[in-house]
Protein backbone atom coordinates (compact mmCIF):
# COMPACT_ATOMS: atom_id res chain seq x y z
CA UNK A 1 0.00 0.00 0.00
CA UNK A 2 1.18 3.35 -0.90
CA UNK A 3 2.28 5.91 1.78
CA UNK A 4 1.60 9.79 1.78
CA UNK A 5 5.91 9.52 1.38
CA UNK A 6 6.31 6.99 -1.17
CA UNK A 7 5.64 7.81 -4.65
CA UNK A 8 2.16 7.36 -6.60
CA UNK A 9 3.25 4.47 -9.10
CA UNK A 10 3.56 5.83 -12.69
CA UNK A 11 0.54 4.95 -14.86
CA UNK A 12 1.27 1.87 -17.31
CA UNK A 13 2.88 2.32 -20.20
CA UNK A 14 0.50 2.39 -23.64
CA UNK A 15 0.80 2.19 -27.06
CA UNK A 16 -0.18 5.41 -27.64
CA UNK A 17 2.97 6.62 -25.42
CA UNK A 18 5.50 4.43 -27.03
CA UNK A 19 3.66 5.59 -30.67
CA UNK A 20 4.59 9.26 -29.29
CA UNK A 21 8.14 8.58 -27.70
CA UNK A 22 9.12 7.13 -31.55
CA UNK A 23 7.60 9.40 -33.16
CA UNK A 24 9.50 12.42 -31.71
CA UNK A 25 12.55 10.20 -32.34
CA UNK A 26 11.56 10.11 -35.99
CA UNK A 27 14.19 12.57 -37.66
CA UNK A 28 17.18 11.48 -36.02
CA UNK A 29 16.12 8.39 -36.92
CA UNK A 30 15.99 9.43 -40.73
CA UNK A 31 19.59 11.11 -39.83
CA UNK A 32 20.82 8.63 -38.17
CA UNK A 33 19.88 6.07 -41.40
CA UNK A 34 21.53 8.64 -43.58
CA UNK A 35 24.61 8.68 -42.32
CA UNK A 36 25.24 5.44 -42.07
CA UNK A 37 23.57 4.23 -45.28
CA UNK A 38 26.71 6.48 -46.68
CA UNK A 39 28.86 4.01 -45.87
CA UNK A 40 29.23 1.52 -48.48
CA UNK A 41 29.81 -1.52 -46.03
CA UNK A 42 30.07 -4.60 -48.67
CA UNK A 43 32.38 -6.65 -46.25
CA UNK A 44 35.14 -8.92 -47.95
CA UNK A 45 34.76 -6.10 -50.95
CA UNK A 46 38.74 -4.70 -52.04
CA UNK A 47 39.04 -1.28 -51.67
CA UNK A 48 35.78 -1.26 -49.25
CA UNK A 49 38.21 -2.15 -46.17
CA UNK A 50 37.92 1.66 -45.00
CA UNK A 51 34.01 1.73 -45.14
CA UNK A 52 33.69 -0.69 -43.59
CA UNK A 53 35.92 0.14 -40.64
CA UNK A 54 34.22 3.89 -40.73
CA UNK A 55 30.60 2.15 -40.65
CA UNK A 56 31.36 0.09 -37.27
CA UNK A 57 32.98 3.19 -35.79
CA UNK A 58 29.78 5.22 -36.55
CA UNK A 59 27.68 2.13 -34.58
CA UNK A 60 30.16 1.72 -31.77
CA UNK A 61 29.69 5.82 -30.94
CA UNK A 62 25.90 5.71 -31.83
CA UNK A 63 25.48 3.20 -29.37
CA UNK A 64 27.46 4.71 -26.69
CA UNK A 65 25.77 8.12 -27.49
CA UNK A 66 22.43 5.97 -26.18
CA UNK A 67 23.49 5.14 -22.84
CA UNK A 68 25.38 1.57 -24.04
CA UNK A 69 28.54 0.45 -23.38
CA UNK A 70 29.97 -0.96 -26.50
CA UNK A 71 33.07 -2.32 -27.84
CA UNK A 72 33.89 -3.08 -31.17
CA UNK A 73 35.04 -6.99 -31.60
CA UNK A 74 36.99 -7.73 -34.79
CA UNK A 75 35.89 -11.38 -35.52
CA UNK A 76 37.87 -14.43 -37.68
CA UNK A 77 36.68 -13.22 -41.05
CA UNK A 78 38.54 -9.75 -40.63
CA UNK A 79 34.76 -7.90 -39.67
CA UNK A 80 33.98 -6.02 -36.65
CA UNK A 81 31.01 -7.07 -34.48
CA UNK A 82 29.83 -4.08 -31.93
CA UNK A 83 28.90 -6.04 -29.01
CA UNK A 84 27.37 -4.40 -25.78
CA UNK A 85 25.92 -5.07 -22.35
CA UNK A 86 24.36 -3.32 -19.88
CA UNK A 87 23.59 -6.19 -17.03
CA UNK A 88 20.34 -6.78 -15.39
CA UNK A 89 19.19 -6.30 -11.97
CA UNK A 90 18.27 -9.18 -10.01
CA UNK A 91 15.57 -11.38 -11.12
CA UNK A 92 14.84 -9.02 -14.73
CA UNK A 93 15.83 -10.96 -17.68
CA UNK A 94 18.44 -10.18 -20.58
CA UNK A 95 16.97 -9.21 -23.56
CA UNK A 96 19.46 -8.72 -26.99
CA UNK A 97 19.21 -7.04 -29.85
CA UNK A 98 20.27 -8.04 -33.08
CA UNK A 99 20.80 -6.40 -36.79
CA UNK A 100 23.83 -5.94 -38.89
CA UNK A 101 25.46 -3.21 -40.48
CA UNK A 102 26.46 -4.72 -43.67
CA UNK A 103 25.10 -4.51 -46.90
CA UNK A 104 24.44 -6.65 -50.24
CA UNK A 105 26.66 -4.83 -53.01
CA UNK A 106 24.76 -2.30 -55.00
CA UNK A 107 25.16 -3.83 -58.37
CA UNK A 108 25.05 -1.65 -61.24
CA UNK A 109 23.98 1.97 -60.47
CA UNK A 110 22.68 2.36 -63.21
CA UNK A 111 19.40 0.25 -61.93
CA UNK A 112 18.87 2.78 -59.28
CA UNK A 113 16.93 5.66 -59.76
CA UNK A 114 19.12 7.64 -57.32
CA UNK A 115 22.90 6.91 -55.57
CA UNK A 116 22.37 3.72 -53.57
CA UNK A 117 24.52 5.48 -51.47
CA UNK A 118 22.49 8.43 -50.23
CA UNK A 119 19.50 8.30 -48.41
CA UNK A 120 16.80 9.97 -50.84
CA UNK A 121 13.05 10.29 -50.16
CA UNK A 122 10.33 9.45 -52.49
CA UNK A 123 6.81 8.77 -52.70
CA UNK A 124 7.09 8.81 -48.72
CA UNK A 125 9.32 5.98 -48.69
CA UNK A 126 13.30 6.18 -47.83
CA UNK A 127 15.51 5.01 -50.53
CA UNK A 128 19.37 3.50 -50.08
CA UNK A 129 21.60 0.48 -49.87
CA UNK A 130 20.53 -1.07 -46.40
CA UNK A 131 17.58 0.87 -45.84
CA UNK A 132 15.59 -1.88 -44.72
CA UNK A 133 18.45 -4.89 -44.90
CA UNK A 134 19.36 -4.25 -42.10
CA UNK A 135 20.79 -0.80 -40.91
CA UNK A 136 17.06 0.58 -40.84
CA UNK A 137 16.87 -1.86 -37.76
CA UNK A 138 20.45 -0.09 -36.50
CA UNK A 139 18.25 3.20 -36.55
CA UNK A 140 15.44 1.37 -34.74
CA UNK A 141 17.90 -0.23 -31.96
CA UNK A 142 18.89 3.68 -31.53
CA UNK A 143 15.68 4.67 -31.14
CA UNK A 144 14.33 2.54 -29.02
CA UNK A 145 17.37 3.46 -26.66
CA UNK A 146 16.76 6.64 -26.50
CA UNK A 147 13.17 6.45 -26.11
CA UNK A 148 13.55 3.60 -22.95
CA UNK A 149 15.91 5.99 -21.24
CA UNK A 150 13.78 8.87 -21.58
CA UNK A 151 10.65 6.62 -19.93
CA UNK A 152 12.99 5.68 -16.74
CA UNK A 153 13.97 8.98 -16.88
CA UNK A 154 10.15 10.32 -16.82
CA UNK A 155 9.12 7.88 -13.74
CA UNK A 156 9.95 4.38 -15.09
CA UNK A 157 12.67 3.28 -13.25
CA UNK A 158 12.24 -0.13 -13.84
CA UNK A 159 13.04 0.34 -17.22
CA UNK A 160 17.01 0.32 -15.85
CA UNK A 161 16.51 -2.91 -14.05
CA UNK A 162 16.55 -4.61 -17.34
CA UNK A 163 19.36 -6.40 -18.75
CA UNK A 164 20.14 -5.45 -22.59
CA UNK A 165 22.68 -6.92 -25.21
CA UNK A 166 23.50 -5.32 -28.45
CA UNK A 167 25.41 -7.36 -31.16
CA UNK A 168 25.85 -5.43 -34.83
CA UNK A 169 27.02 -7.54 -37.16
CA UNK A 170 29.60 -6.62 -40.04
CA UNK A 171 29.47 -9.73 -42.28
CA UNK A 172 25.71 -11.23 -42.27
CA UNK A 173 25.37 -10.99 -46.13
CA UNK A 174 28.78 -12.76 -46.61
CA UNK A 175 27.75 -15.59 -44.44
CA UNK A 176 28.11 -13.98 -40.70
CA UNK A 177 30.75 -16.61 -40.12
CA UNK A 178 32.96 -14.49 -38.12
CA UNK A 179 30.07 -13.48 -35.45
CA UNK A 180 29.27 -18.20 -35.48
CA UNK A 181 32.93 -17.96 -35.12
CA UNK A 182 32.73 -15.59 -31.91
CA UNK A 183 29.43 -16.73 -30.44
CA UNK A 184 31.69 -20.54 -29.84
CA UNK A 185 34.78 -18.94 -29.04
CA UNK A 186 33.13 -16.34 -26.51
CA UNK A 187 29.19 -17.55 -25.61
CA UNK A 188 28.98 -15.16 -22.29
CA UNK A 189 28.92 -12.00 -24.87
CA UNK A 190 25.46 -13.35 -26.00
CA UNK A 191 23.62 -14.90 -22.65
CA UNK A 192 20.21 -13.63 -22.87
CA UNK A 193 16.63 -15.11 -22.09
CA UNK A 194 14.97 -13.43 -25.13
CA UNK A 195 17.00 -13.14 -28.82
CA UNK A 196 15.56 -9.91 -30.75
CA UNK A 197 16.24 -10.84 -34.18
CA UNK A 198 15.22 -7.81 -36.37
CA UNK A 199 16.18 -9.14 -39.77
CA UNK A 200 12.39 -9.94 -41.19
CA UNK A 201 9.42 -8.31 -41.80
CA UNK A 202 5.46 -7.86 -42.55
CA UNK A 203 4.18 -10.30 -45.31
CA UNK A 204 2.84 -6.35 -46.11
CA UNK A 205 2.92 -3.11 -44.80
CA UNK A 206 1.05 -1.86 -42.06
CA UNK A 207 0.30 -5.42 -41.68
CA UNK A 208 2.25 -7.04 -38.09
CA UNK A 209 3.96 -10.47 -38.57
CA UNK A 210 6.86 -12.32 -36.70
CA UNK A 211 8.59 -14.72 -38.57
CA UNK A 212 8.41 -18.44 -37.59
CA UNK A 213 10.17 -20.18 -39.67
CA UNK A 214 13.41 -19.71 -42.62
CA UNK A 215 14.70 -22.19 -45.15
CA UNK A 216 18.08 -23.78 -44.92
CA UNK A 217 20.56 -22.92 -47.39
CA UNK A 218 23.32 -25.60 -49.25
CA UNK A 219 24.24 -23.96 -52.28
CA UNK A 220 27.24 -25.37 -54.53
CA UNK A 221 29.27 -24.15 -57.37
CA UNK A 222 29.72 -26.10 -60.66
CA UNK A 223 32.37 -25.13 -63.53
CA UNK A 224 32.49 -27.21 -66.73
CA UNK A 225 35.89 -27.06 -68.92
CA UNK A 226 35.84 -28.52 -72.63
CA UNK A 227 38.59 -27.14 -74.58
CA UNK A 228 41.60 -25.61 -73.33
CA UNK A 229 41.14 -21.81 -74.67
CA UNK A 230 38.44 -20.18 -75.92
CA UNK A 231 38.84 -21.29 -80.02
CA UNK A 232 37.83 -19.19 -83.01
CA UNK A 233 34.41 -20.03 -83.52
CA UNK A 234 34.09 -20.11 -87.30
CA UNK A 235 37.03 -22.38 -87.60
CA UNK A 236 36.04 -24.81 -84.61
CA UNK A 237 32.49 -24.03 -83.69
CA UNK A 238 30.26 -26.98 -84.69
CA UNK A 239 32.73 -29.49 -83.19
CA UNK A 240 34.66 -28.04 -80.70
CA UNK A 241 32.33 -28.47 -77.11
CA UNK A 242 30.99 -25.16 -75.74
CA UNK A 243 31.33 -25.01 -72.07
CA UNK A 244 28.50 -22.44 -72.05
CA UNK A 245 26.19 -24.45 -74.21
CA UNK A 246 26.98 -27.32 -71.75
CA UNK A 247 26.34 -25.99 -68.83
CA UNK A 248 23.23 -24.65 -70.11
CA UNK A 249 21.86 -28.19 -70.58
CA UNK A 250 23.31 -29.13 -67.79
CA UNK A 251 21.12 -26.34 -65.47
CA UNK A 252 18.17 -26.96 -67.41
CA UNK A 253 17.74 -30.73 -66.02
CA UNK A 254 17.06 -28.87 -62.78
CA UNK A 255 13.50 -28.18 -63.67
CA UNK A 256 10.50 -29.82 -65.50
CA UNK A 257 8.97 -28.25 -68.06
CA UNK A 258 6.74 -25.94 -65.57
CA UNK A 259 9.47 -24.85 -63.83
CA UNK A 260 9.33 -26.78 -60.74
CA UNK A 261 12.35 -28.45 -59.06
CA UNK A 262 12.62 -31.57 -60.79
CA UNK A 263 15.58 -33.38 -58.43
CA UNK A 264 15.13 -36.74 -57.21
CA UNK A 265 14.17 -36.26 -53.28
CA UNK A 266 13.96 -32.35 -53.54
CA UNK A 267 10.38 -32.44 -55.93
CA UNK A 268 7.47 -30.19 -54.54
CA UNK A 269 5.44 -32.48 -51.94
CA UNK A 270 3.39 -30.65 -49.37
CA UNK A 271 1.96 -27.38 -48.85
CA UNK A 272 1.89 -24.80 -46.52
CA UNK A 273 -0.27 -24.37 -43.92
CA UNK A 274 0.13 -20.75 -42.99
CA UNK A 275 -0.36 -17.12 -43.69
CA UNK A 276 1.13 -16.03 -47.09
CA UNK A 277 0.44 -14.16 -50.07
CA UNK A 278 -2.22 -14.64 -52.87
CA UNK A 279 -0.86 -14.93 -56.23
CA UNK A 280 -1.65 -11.59 -57.69
CA UNK A 281 0.06 -10.48 -54.45
CA UNK A 282 2.89 -12.23 -55.13
CA UNK A 283 2.93 -11.27 -58.63
CA UNK A 284 3.54 -7.70 -57.56
CA UNK A 285 5.83 -8.35 -54.88
CA UNK A 286 8.07 -10.08 -57.22
CA UNK A 287 7.50 -7.66 -59.96
CA UNK A 288 6.21 -10.62 -62.18
CA UNK A 289 6.40 -9.05 -65.49
CA UNK A 290 2.77 -9.25 -67.95
CA UNK A 291 2.91 -11.79 -69.64
CA UNK A 292 5.31 -14.17 -67.63
CA UNK A 293 3.73 -16.98 -65.32
CA UNK A 294 4.04 -16.97 -61.76
CA UNK A 295 5.43 -20.68 -61.10
CA UNK A 296 3.27 -23.44 -59.69
CA UNK A 297 -0.13 -21.72 -60.61
CA UNK A 298 -0.99 -24.72 -63.33
CA UNK A 299 -0.54 -27.56 -60.51
CA UNK A 300 -2.20 -26.06 -57.79
CA UNK A 301 0.75 -24.58 -55.89
CA UNK A 302 0.31 -20.80 -54.15
CA UNK A 303 3.59 -19.16 -53.54
CA UNK A 304 4.22 -19.99 -50.03
CA UNK A 305 4.33 -23.94 -50.95
CA UNK A 306 6.98 -22.80 -53.29
CA UNK A 307 8.88 -20.34 -51.73
CA UNK A 308 8.55 -22.17 -47.68
CA UNK A 309 7.18 -25.84 -47.54
CA UNK A 310 9.26 -26.85 -50.46
CA UNK A 311 12.52 -26.57 -51.96
CA UNK A 312 14.11 -23.88 -54.11
CA UNK A 313 17.08 -24.25 -56.66
CA UNK A 314 18.35 -20.40 -58.20
CA UNK A 315 20.98 -20.15 -60.41
CA UNK A 316 22.80 -17.16 -58.46
CA UNK A 317 25.55 -16.69 -60.47
CA UNK A 318 26.87 -17.76 -64.15
CA UNK A 319 30.66 -16.78 -65.27
CA UNK A 320 31.49 -17.06 -69.36
CA UNK A 321 31.90 -14.56 -71.96
CA UNK A 322 29.85 -11.58 -71.31
CA UNK A 323 27.47 -9.86 -73.77
CA UNK A 324 29.77 -6.41 -73.57
CA UNK A 325 32.90 -8.37 -74.46
CA UNK A 326 31.44 -10.72 -77.15
CA UNK A 327 33.75 -12.46 -78.86
CA UNK A 328 33.52 -15.16 -81.78
CA UNK A 329 35.11 -17.78 -80.27
CA UNK A 330 33.80 -20.91 -78.29
CA UNK A 331 33.80 -20.69 -74.69
CA UNK A 332 36.08 -23.39 -72.77
CA UNK A 333 35.05 -22.76 -69.56
CA UNK A 334 31.74 -21.90 -68.11
CA UNK A 335 30.77 -21.55 -63.78
CA UNK A 336 27.52 -21.57 -61.98
CA UNK A 337 26.65 -20.97 -58.02
CA UNK A 338 23.24 -22.87 -58.16
CA UNK A 339 21.73 -21.79 -54.77
CA UNK A 340 19.63 -24.78 -53.14
CA UNK A 341 17.12 -23.48 -49.92
CA UNK A 342 15.30 -26.27 -48.45
CA UNK A 343 12.76 -25.90 -45.82
CA UNK A 344 12.22 -26.40 -41.85
CA UNK A 345 12.86 -30.83 -41.02
CA UNK A 346 14.86 -31.16 -44.42
CA UNK A 347 19.37 -32.12 -43.31
CA UNK A 348 20.68 -29.04 -45.78
CA UNK A 349 23.95 -31.39 -46.24
CA UNK A 350 21.62 -34.34 -47.72
CA UNK A 351 19.85 -32.21 -49.64
CA UNK A 352 23.21 -30.73 -50.60
CA UNK A 353 24.14 -34.51 -51.64
CA UNK A 354 20.89 -35.02 -53.77
CA UNK A 355 21.36 -31.88 -55.95
CA UNK A 356 25.48 -33.10 -56.26
CA UNK A 357 24.31 -36.31 -57.16
CA UNK A 358 22.10 -35.21 -59.78
CA UNK A 359 24.42 -33.10 -61.54
CA UNK A 360 26.80 -35.85 -61.60
CA UNK A 361 23.79 -38.35 -63.10
CA UNK A 362 23.29 -35.59 -65.72
CA UNK A 363 26.82 -34.78 -66.18
CA UNK A 364 27.21 -33.08 -69.59
CA UNK A 365 30.52 -33.37 -72.04
CA UNK A 366 32.37 -31.70 -70.30
CA UNK A 367 35.07 -32.15 -67.47
CA UNK A 368 32.81 -31.33 -64.25
CA UNK A 369 33.81 -29.58 -60.89
CA UNK A 370 31.96 -29.44 -57.88
CA UNK A 371 32.38 -27.20 -55.11
CA UNK A 372 30.09 -27.59 -51.83
CA UNK A 373 29.72 -24.13 -50.57
CA UNK A 374 28.69 -23.43 -46.65
CA UNK A 375 25.45 -25.03 -45.19
CA UNK A 376 22.85 -23.14 -43.24
CA UNK A 377 19.91 -24.83 -41.08
CA UNK A 378 16.27 -24.27 -41.57
CA UNK A 379 14.76 -23.04 -38.50
CA UNK A 380 11.56 -23.35 -37.12
CA UNK A 381 9.96 -21.01 -33.51
CA UNK A 382 8.66 -22.55 -30.91
CA UNK A 383 5.55 -19.96 -30.65
CA UNK A 384 4.33 -20.78 -27.24
CA UNK A 385 7.06 -19.24 -25.30
CA UNK A 386 5.50 -15.83 -23.02
CA UNK A 387 8.34 -13.15 -24.74
CA UNK A 388 7.28 -14.30 -28.21
CA UNK A 389 3.83 -13.97 -26.83
CA UNK A 390 4.59 -10.74 -25.32
CA UNK A 391 5.90 -9.08 -28.61
CA UNK A 392 3.10 -10.53 -30.83
CA UNK A 393 0.92 -8.69 -28.42
CA UNK A 394 3.41 -5.16 -28.37
CA UNK A 395 2.68 -5.38 -32.15
CA UNK A 396 -0.82 -6.07 -32.27
CA UNK A 397 -1.67 -3.13 -30.21
CA UNK A 398 0.74 -0.83 -32.02
CA UNK A 399 -0.87 -1.74 -35.23
CA UNK A 400 -3.82 -1.85 -34.05
CA UNK A 401 -4.71 -5.40 -35.48
CA UNK A 402 -3.66 -8.90 -35.25
CA UNK A 403 -0.35 -10.16 -35.49
CA UNK A 404 0.54 -13.12 -37.90
CA UNK A 405 2.96 -15.71 -37.92
CA UNK A 406 4.78 -15.82 -41.35
CA UNK A 407 7.21 -18.13 -42.66
CA UNK A 408 10.05 -16.85 -45.01
CA UNK A 409 12.34 -18.24 -47.85
CA UNK A 410 15.39 -17.12 -46.50
CA UNK A 411 18.11 -18.11 -44.15
CA UNK A 412 19.36 -16.93 -40.87
CA UNK A 413 22.09 -19.05 -39.50
CA UNK A 414 22.72 -17.34 -36.39
CA UNK A 415 19.16 -18.42 -34.98
CA UNK A 416 19.98 -21.80 -34.66
CA UNK A 417 23.48 -20.63 -33.24
CA UNK A 418 21.81 -18.96 -30.59
CA UNK A 419 19.06 -21.35 -29.52
CA UNK A 420 22.26 -24.12 -29.59
CA UNK A 421 24.22 -21.88 -27.20
CA UNK A 422 21.11 -21.38 -25.05
CA UNK A 423 18.20 -23.75 -25.78
CA UNK A 424 16.42 -22.17 -22.52
CA UNK A 425 16.48 -19.01 -24.29
CA UNK A 426 13.22 -17.62 -26.98
CA UNK A 427 13.95 -15.89 -30.27
CA UNK A 428 11.78 -13.69 -32.01
CA UNK A 429 12.36 -12.93 -35.75
CA UNK A 430 10.81 -9.29 -37.03
CA UNK A 431 11.68 -5.79 -38.63
CA UNK A 432 11.03 -3.79 -41.67
CA UNK A 433 11.97 -5.70 -44.18
CA UNK A 434 8.27 -5.80 -46.10
CA UNK A 435 7.90 -6.94 -49.93
CA UNK A 436 8.05 -3.05 -50.94
CA UNK A 437 11.78 -2.96 -49.79
CA UNK A 438 13.23 -4.55 -52.90
CA UNK A 439 16.00 -5.89 -50.26
CA UNK A 440 18.73 -7.44 -52.36
CA UNK A 441 18.02 -5.28 -55.46
CA UNK A 442 18.30 -1.86 -56.80
CA UNK A 443 16.51 0.75 -55.04
CA UNK A 444 15.92 -0.91 -51.59
CA UNK A 445 13.72 1.26 -50.05
CA UNK A 446 12.20 1.26 -45.95
CA UNK A 447 8.76 3.00 -45.29
CA UNK A 448 9.34 5.55 -41.98
CA UNK A 449 6.12 4.69 -40.63
CA UNK A 450 7.36 0.67 -40.45
CA UNK A 451 10.13 1.85 -38.86
CA UNK A 452 8.43 4.11 -36.63
CA UNK A 453 5.66 0.78 -36.02
CA UNK A 454 8.66 -1.53 -35.58
CA UNK A 455 10.46 0.27 -32.91
CA UNK A 456 7.24 1.60 -30.89
CA UNK A 457 6.47 -2.37 -30.40
CA UNK A 458 10.06 -3.28 -29.59
CA UNK A 459 9.94 -0.30 -27.16
CA UNK A 460 6.20 -1.71 -25.66
CA UNK A 461 7.78 -5.20 -25.46
CA UNK A 462 10.33 -4.30 -23.67
CA UNK A 463 8.21 -1.68 -21.47
CA UNK A 464 6.06 -4.35 -20.81
CA UNK A 465 8.48 -7.15 -19.82
CA UNK A 466 10.02 -4.59 -17.17
CA UNK A 467 6.38 -3.91 -15.93
CA UNK A 468 5.55 -7.72 -15.51
CA UNK A 469 8.65 -8.27 -13.69
CA UNK A 470 8.48 -4.85 -11.16
CA UNK A 471 4.54 -6.45 -10.54
CA UNK A 472 5.77 -9.63 -8.84
CA UNK A 473 8.98 -8.18 -6.90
Amino acid sequence: MTTSNSPAPAAPITPADVRALIAEQMPTVRQDLGELVAFPSVHSTPGLEEANASAAAWVVEAFRAAGVNVEPVTTSDGSITVIGHCPAAEGYPTILLYSHYDVQPAGDTAEWTSDPWTLTEREGRWYGRGTADCKGHVAVHLAVLRALQALADGGHPELRNLGLRIVVEGSEERGGYGLEDLLAERPELFAADTFLIADSGNDALGEPAVCTALRGSCPVQVTLKTIAQPMHSGQFGGAAPDALLELIRLLGTLHDEDGLVAVEGLTPTTHWEGAGPTEATFRDNAGVLNGVDVLGTDRDYAPNDLTVANASITVTGLDSLSVADAINAVPGTAAAVISLRVPPGRDPKECQDLLVAHLERNRPNALMEIERLSTAEPFSADTSGPALQRLMTALADVYDKPTAEVASGGSIPLTNKLLTAYPEAELALYGIEEPSCRIHSADESVHPEEIAAIAAAELLFLARTAADVCQTQ
